[in-house]
Order: C-alpha cells, then sequence, then structure tokens
C-alpha cells in the first residue's frame, strides 16, 4: 500500500516538473522566435522585424560627445506599400532604407512621419523627398523646422492623423508634452505596435537622456494618456533603445517622478 502511494506522489511530481519544463521551454522559444536577426545594411544602419509587415530600423552617428548613438524607426510594409516612422540621422542612412526596402521588399516607402524635430527623426527628410515620398509631421515640429531653416514636412496635422500602408492603418496622435513640446505617438493596430519615440525610455535607461527641451512636469500625465488610449499594446518601441512591452512606458514615468 505505501509502495503506491509513493509511486503516485513520484508520478505527480513528475508530471509538474514536466509541466514545468514545457511552460519555460514554450516560453523560451517564443522569445527566440519573437527575437530575429539583426540585418546590416551598413557600418551605421541596420533593420530588424519586429512582427508582420514592421521592421525596426536602427541607425548610429555621433553627437554630443557620444560616438555612434543608437536611434530607433520603424518602417511598415503592406504589399507594394511602405512608410518610415522617424527617418534616420542622415540622407545617406535614409537612402540606404530606401534602397532595402525597394530591393528586398519589392516595395516602395511612400510616407514619412518625423515623430518630433529633432536630428535622429527628421534628419533625412531631404532624402525622402528627393525619393517622392510624401511627408507628415505634427503642426508644431512643421514650426520648429521651419524656425531652424531645416526641410519641412510636407503635409502636417494638430491632433490625430491616420495613415493607410496598402490595408494597414497607422494612427498618429500628439496627446501632450514630454521629451518635447511636439513629440507623438504612432500606433499599428493591425499589429499592436506602439512606437513612442523619444518619449518612451528603454528598460536599461536611467535617466531621461536629452530634456533640454523636456516638459518634465507634464510627460507623465502624456504617458498615461498613452496608456488610456492604447489598451491593446503588445510591443512597445523606444527612440532609443531595445524594445519591449508596456513596462517601457511604467518604467519612463517612473524615472520622470524620480527626476
Amino acid at each position: 500500500m505505501m509502495i503506491k502511494i509513493w509511486n503516485k506522489v513520484v508520478n505527480q511530481k513528475t508530471m509538474i516538473l514536466c509541466i514545468g519544463i514545457w511552460v519555460i521551454l514554450g516560453i523560451s522559444n517564443a522569445y527566440t522566435q519573437s527575437d530575429s536577426e539583426t540585418i546590416k545594411l551598413s557600418d551605421d544602419v541596420e533593420v530588424k522585424k519586429l512582427a508582420n509587415g514592421n521592421w525596426l530600423h536602427t541607425t548610429y552617428h555621433d553627437i554630443d560627445g557620444y560616438e555612434n548613438y543608437p536611434a530607433n524607426g520603424l518602417i511598415i510594409i503592406d504589399s507594394e506599400d511602405a512608410i518610415m516612422i522617424d527617418l534616420p540621422w542622415t540622407n545617406e542612412q535614409a537612402g540606404l532604407l530606401f534602397d532595402w526596402v525597394v530591393e528586398k521588399q519589392n516595395a516602395n516607402i511612400k510616407k514619412v512621419v518625423p515623430m518630433h524635430s529633432h536630428i535622429d527623426c527628421a534628419g533625412g527628410l531631404a532624402e525622402a523627398h528627393r525619393r517622392k515620398a510624401e511627408s507628415y509631421a505634427l503642426d508644431k515640429t512643421f514650426e520648429i523646422l521651419k524656425a531652424n531653416n531645416e526641410p519641412v514636412p510636407q503635409n502636417w496635422f494638430t491632433d490625430k492623423l491616420s495613415l493607410v500602408c496598402g490595408n494597414i492603418s497607422v494612427e498618429l496622435a500628439y496627446l501632450g508634452p514630454g521629451h518635447t513640446i511636439d513629440n507623438i505617438v504612432a500606433y499599428i493596430p493591425d499589429r499592436n505596435v506602439l512606437f513612442g519615440g523619444c518619449m518612451v525610455k528603454s528598460v536599461n535607461a536611467r535617466n531621461l537622456g536629452n530634456t533640454t527641451e523636456a516638459d518634465i512636469e507634464r510627460w507623465p500625465d502624456t504617458l498615461k494618456k498613452v496608456k488610456d488610449t492604447y489598451h491593446e499594446i503588445k510591443i512597445v518601441v523606444p527612440g532609443h533603445g531595445q524594445p519591449g512591452g508596456k513596462e517601457l512606458i511604467d518604467h519612463t514615468i517612473d524615472l520622470c517622478l524620480s527626476n
């Protein structure tokens, strides 16, 4: 009788252990599948698949004493159409990304969106215009770029704008100031991907970075509006550093409150 009970206990423990291992392996495999290979287009330009039709582009540039400082953007592709969210630092980098979309994805970048006026968002705008892409930005971004004698977007909006890429919609919204007075967010509902740009920090960030034009007092409220507006977020892409989930937004709020 005791042997039967002991065998039953052992079998139950074995089953629990096997289930635990299966769950861990399942999580590990899911992470591995989402952690796609980085494709280097040059020493300072690379792309990486985030989700179907959604590519992260990361470009590097020397700025303010930092060598090879990375900045992120998105390329959204559906069929033969593509949209670039945030342009790279330079026109040369923008050209490489435009060429890659044509040569490797059989599509054309027809629309570009600088998320605010800084060089890591709008640096390649002139090249985008040369490639006949239409540009869209917040009215505040247009005004700042114009005042600084920089290339300006061809179209602008005040609060919200929805762009179409093939059959995919891209929602642009200004929910308030944060990193700058003109920072916007981009949301792709079909993939539950939010591009927060420089308003959202990566989980490894230990400070808010460049705050020369920031509204730190109102920044947390803007991020709370982002969470309240987009409930189904699965992937959050910061302006710099590694993508993650909603925890990036919470982490940025904490950085603001502890600043």
